[in-house]
């Protein structure tokens, strides 16, 4: 018995590595009819919405992730997401997670997250209340090698809370495409586990992102004492207190 399931799982891999996706490269139209996602493609360059619809024209799978609430300033918000490697140092710093992250360019940085899984992350576009990033990953340690792209697409914007703090709504669109059309059915056809797998890993950073800045604002003045032990240099570190002092002062 074990042996045939060893057969049938080597023939499974055969399978699945060999049904690979079509070489040709999907049209720039978007065909996505999912109203409640709205892409800024009218003011994203022609590279970027081609992109966009290699990933989101024949996703694997879709996740719109329920809006949540974090506790610190915009423009705090916006220094993290601006600085990923000093972010994910933060991150290990205070235990919420394994990242480690690498900027290659201002717009591009790689990462693991120390459970066999890696990407590429490149940003597409940005304003003042959009993001929109490419991911291009795998993930190790089954026995079909999993590897494929996706596209996160980041909205957020000031909010006040009932005490009238200043904090950050935000609310995240995930599309996934898997390289292997045979893995890409069969996740389709078990759902939702698979799906649900598959974009927790992709939104995973985002909500580990998320537990940090709950921590800034319960603990701003430790933060502020210990930002040079995570900052990139003492140039950040220093930027990092100044966006600090606001949640010091409302916490005193």
């Amino acid at each position: 018995m074990k042996s045939c399931l060893s057969s049938f799982l080597a023939c499974l891999s055969l399978i699945a590595i060999s049904a690979a996706w079509p070489s040709a490269v999907l049209a720039c139209t978007i065909t996505l009819d999912l109203p409640d996602v709205v892409f800024p493609f009218e003011k994203m360059n022609t590279g970027a919405v081609c992109t966009v619809a290699e990933v989101v024209n024949d996703y694997t799978t879709y996740q719109l992730v329920p809006s949540v609430q974090v506790p610190i300033q915009k423009p705090l918000y916006d220094f993290l997401l601006d600085h990923p490697a000093l972010t994910s140092n933060a991150v290990r710093f205070y235990r919420f997670g394994g990242y480690v992250v690498k900027e290659v360019s201002a717009t591009v940085f790689t990462g693991e997250d120390r459970e066999g899984g890696e990407a590429t992350v490149t940003l597409l576009y940005q304003d003042t209340t959009r993001r929109v990033y490419h991911l291009r990953g795998s993930q190790r340690g089954y026995f079909i090698p999993i590897t494929g792209t996706g596209i996160v697409m980041l909205n957020y914007h000031t909010t006040f809370g009932a005490d009238g703090r200043e904090g950050v709504e935000t609310r995240v669109t995930v599309f996934s495409r898997l390289d292997n059309r045979f893995l890409a059915n069969l996740v389709k056809l078990v759902r939702p586990i698979l799906q649900r797998l598959i974009n927790n890993k992709l939104t995973k950073g985002v909500k580990t992102v998320n537990r940090l800045t709950e921590f800034l604002a319960q603990e701003p003045e430790e933060v502020r004492r210990e930002a040079d032990q995570f900052a990139i240099d003492a140039g950040q570190a220093q930027t990092f207190r100044t966006l600090m002092l606001p949640s010091v002062k409302k916490g005193g």
